[in-house]
């Protein structure tokens, strides 16, 4: 198993599509702590310090390039037709499943550590800058919260390719259901929006809404990470049975 996880990073570190994601990550993450700031005189009908997180889990926001990455690399390689190579070497299609499961969970933690970073060395300038608290007693717990959801939703990836083979497919039903659809619902049905993935994985870092609609960090944390297992299972089982042509 070492190996063929080996052998999947391996893969991954020599696709571009990877250093361009972990490029765009973390700027992207930055932009939208600055937007955070930007907000932060708009909505004073949440505590400053809660606003003050929101600023830091806009860290967060790297969860799109984990989970693009995510599907890239287990759709892909439907795509160029490798999985039958992958599947002929390693005849146990759940060791390879399981492999690109674990390569990509790494992968995304390291780019969800860097966009972390970035995002708090940005938050705390714009934040000193604006005349705003710099840190607040649960930013660690924010800070790890929206590390570990990113990393979780690149594991979420490559389950999302596994099920939905055709990448273009898997990227579009990815990117409109977790940008547009658990979005809209979190906001106009709160009671029902928090207990989808999204609004789970918004939990996970901290995330305050008006009105505190959503789960508390540690339940959100239990119901993504729910999520994540029902797919990878599904995806483990139909992998097993489904030919691959």
């Amino acid at each position: 198993m070492k190996r063929l996880i080996h052998a999947e990073l391996l893969k991954a570190r020599a696709s571009r599509t990877t250093w361009i994601l972990a490029a765009i990550s973390p700027v992207f993450c930055a932009l939208w702590a600055l937007a955070g700031v930007s907000l932060m005189s708009l909505d004073r009908s949440i505590p400053l310090g809660q606003r003050v997180e929101n600023v830091y889990n806009m860290a967060q926001q790297a969860y799109v390039f984990a989970l693009i990455l995510g599907i890239l690399g287990m759709s892909g390689e439907y795509r160029h037709q490798t999985i039958t190579w992958s599947f002929l070497v390693t005849p146990g299609r759940g060791r390879v499943v399981t492999a690109k499961l674990a390569a990509y969970g790494i992968i995304g933690l390291l780019m969800a550590a860097v966009s972390t970073l970035v995002t708090s060395v940005a938050g705390a300038a714009l934040l000193a800058a604006g005349g705003h608290p710099v840190t607040t007693p649960g930013l660690p717990a924010v800070l790890t919260g929206a590390t570990l959801s990113t990393a979780l939703y690149a594991v979420f990836g490559v389950a999302l390719g596994a099920l939905v083979r055709n990448q273009i497919a898997a990227v579009t039903i990815a990117l409109v259901w977790f940008n547009v659809g658990d979005y809209l619902l979190t906001m106009l049905l709160p009671e029902i929006g928090r207990w989808l993935p999204a609004g789970a994985a918004r939990a996970v870092g901290g995330m305050t809404l008006r009105g505190g609609e959503l789960l508390p960090a540690w339940g959100g944390g239990l119901l993504f990470a729910a999520y994540v297992a029902a797919t990878v299972l599904a995806a483990r089982l139909i992998t097993l049975r489904r030919d691959v042509t």
